[in-house]
């Protein structure tokens, strides 16, 4: 069996609308597709350190409080056999700006609008961004 690349993202979530980021199309895994912000966990790192990492490097914000987690196994022809920890962060310090070539767009979404867009990066997020507003109380 392939290694399983750990993976994480971010479902930052202001208590209405969750921010999706547009992939860039030379992007070689999911190309123009929204999805949460997030990436690859390296080396030594926790997944909550590279959870803060992938914060600041791509939208320049620091997380202050971090809610639910899932856990989703994902194969991707680009990256092989992946496991993505995905956190709800409800809390931060600092503006929301896109930084980096990640992404071209970043937008905000009703939870349920978010579930059904037709292009989602991963299939899988569809239930749990649906559960956003009953898990908006989870603290």
């Amino acid at each position: 069996m392939e290694n399983v690349v750990a993976l994480v993202g971010a479902m930052i979530f202001d208590g209405r609308s969750l921010l999706l980021g547009l992939r860039a199309p030379d992007r070689r895994s999911c190309p123009n597709t929204w999805d949460v912000i997030g990436g690859h966990v390296e080396a030594g790192e926790s997944p909550l350190d590279a959870l803060a990492r992938e914060l600041q490097e791509e939208v320049d914000i620091k997380p202050t409080r971090i809610g639910p987690s899932w856990t989703i196994p994902l194969h991707d022809p680009a990256e092989g056999y992946a496991r993505l920890d995905l956190f709800v962060v409800d809390q931060w310090e600092g503006a929301i700006r896109r930084c980096g070539d990640e992404h071209v767009d970043l937008r905000w979404f009703d939870p349920r609008e978010a579930a059904a867009l037709p292009g989602l990066a991963v299939e899988d997020y569809r239930p749990i961004f649906r559960s956003l507003d009953k898990t908006a109380a989870w603290a």
